[in-house]
């Protein structure tokens, strides 16, 4: 089955790879936004010796991108084409800026795993919340690791790991065997390098914390292939179906249908903790991102589509259990992940900003997207 993802936000799935701005040329500059290239950094140096004039731009402004025209010919050093919205002023001297997932040609792809990591989350949510007993088992591991300070909760963890595997220590009986994802074909498409505000919600925001990311622009699609293998499931759901005591879904159409049902309810408490801290956000134009959060409900209200959220930007809540807990169990997970006191968790979001005036306009959030199976039979 062919499987179609759309961004409904600026998406963000990282390499693990940064580059200084410096690998960043200027070609053109209009308003707010300028057209440059990311040079392929080992071919930088053979750039250089073509174009001294670049080496002495870099000598005389190390931290901020280049500008020289002339680069635009200067096809062998291209890697990819880049929207530049970030001025690099987050006061960091030198910032790197995070890329995301490339293939070795300078195109852009979704992991398969991103995706099927997603999924496996909904599913999770959906078993713990349809069993009061796996339910209070998972709260109890997180107490549990909570009293040991254990920061990477291995025992929660380790819970987890075994709850969709009939035989919990082989990863041969995982359930997740059975739903194949590919990586996601391949697109060319000019990326975006601009300013990520971090904001509280219970503080007034005036002048965020930012840093520059590199994202994929929103409605871009990524294509996918998914199969669900049937018959090897059915052998596997003889074994299952006493210990959940609920019906785990038997094709794809059932599996995204709970996706959508997750990051619906993810993305409802995202809208209602930007409505409720709407007055620490007073001093900033908060218009566009109000444009995108009634975008992604549209797509809530289609039952055309699957919302889900991949990739980085989503917090606590879009990519853990964290929704499951109660109020002050957040809090004790979230101070020792990092210390806030009592301070409400989540605390902090992270949104798109944009730097005018000395003030700034608050843009979008992140990781949003839109699913949609091109056909109705699983296969």
């Amino acid at each position: 089955m062919k499987v179609t993802l759309k961004t409904l936000t600026p998406l963000h799935i990282g390499s693990g790879e940064k580059y200084p701005p410096c690998n960043l040329v200027v070609l053109k500059e209009e308003e707010n936004k300028k057209t440059a290239v990311r040079l392929i950094t080992r071919k930088f140096l053979e750039v250089l010796r073509k174009h001294p004039e670049i080496k002495q731009n870099i000598s005389e402004n190390i931290s901020k991108p280049l500008s020289f025209k002339e680069v635009e010919n200067v096809e062998d050093g291209v890697f990819y084409e880049v929207s530049l919205y970030s001025d690099f002023s987050s006061g960091k001297k030198n910032p790197e800026i995070p890329e995301v997932v490339h293939h070795p040609d300078g195109s852009v792809y979704v992991p398969g795993s991103s995706l099927k990591g997603a999924v496996r989350l909904a599913l999770t949510w959906h078993v713990l919340r349809n069993n009061r007993n796996l339910l209070e088992e998972f709260r109890r591991n997180v107490q549990k690791d909570l009293q040991n300070h254990k920061r990477a909760f291995y025992q929660t963890n380790e819970f987890l790991n075994g709850l969709f595997r009939f035989a919990p220590k082989e990863i041969n009986t995982d359930y997740f065997r059975f739903l194949r994802v590919s990586d996601s074909q391949t697109l060319r498409t000019q990326l975006v390098v601009h300013d990520v505000g971090i904001f509280y919600v219970a503080r007034p925001n005036t002048h965020p914390r930012t840093f520059p990311l590199e994202f994929v622009p929103i409605n871009r699609d990524f294509v996918f292939d998914v199969r669900f293998v049937k018959e090897e499931y059915d052998y596997f759901l003889t074994h299952v179906r006493k210990r959940y005591g609920v019906e785990l879904p038997g094709s794809i159409e059932e599996i995204f249908s709970i996706v959508n049902e997750f990051y619906s309810e993810v993305f409802k408490f995202e809208r209602e903790r930007f409505k409720k801290a709407k007055e620490n956000f007073e001093k900033l134009d908060t218009s566009k991102i109000e444009e995108r959060f009634q975008k992604i409900e549209k797509v809530l209200q289609s039952k055309k589509y699957v919302l889900i959220h991949i990739g980085y930007g989503g917090g606590l809540m879009a990519n853990s259990l964290f929704i499951l807990l109660d109020e002050e169990t957040r809090k004790q997970v979230r101070n020792i992940i990092k210390y806030h006191k009592d301070d409400e968790a989540p605390l902090t979001r992270r949104y798109l900003v944009q730097s005018e005036n000395n003030s700034y306009r608050v843009i979008s959030p992140i990781g949003w997207c839109a699913l949609w199976l091109e056909d109705s039979q699983s296969t």
